[in-house]
């Protein structure tokens, strides 16, 4: 069984748009820029959000300039042998 996964992903997301433009960004920055809560953008990079509003991930996809599957990443989850 898998789940979904957002742990560190917008700090990579971060990391990959400063190295293309130079700029960089914090997560508080993000949320500014996106107009998200600031404890929505760290619960969903420490992987605790337990929901996500679309508009909300959609707004944090249009400043980051990429896919809501490059944010929400389906993650396989080992199962243990009986």
């Amino acid at each position: 069984m898998g789940a979904i996964s957002t742990t560190n992903r917008l700090t990579i997301l971060l990391g990959r748009r400063q190295a293309v433009s130079g700029q960089r960004i914090t997560l508080r920055g993000l949320a500014a820029r996106a107009e998200v809560p600031k404890d929505l953008v760290y619960r969903l990079d420490s992987g605790e959000a337990r929901y996500l509003d679309l508009d909300a991930l959609a707004r944090l996809c249009r400043v980051l300039d990429c896919a809501p599957a490059e944010i929400l990443v389906w993650v396989e989850q080992e199962t243990s042998a009986p």
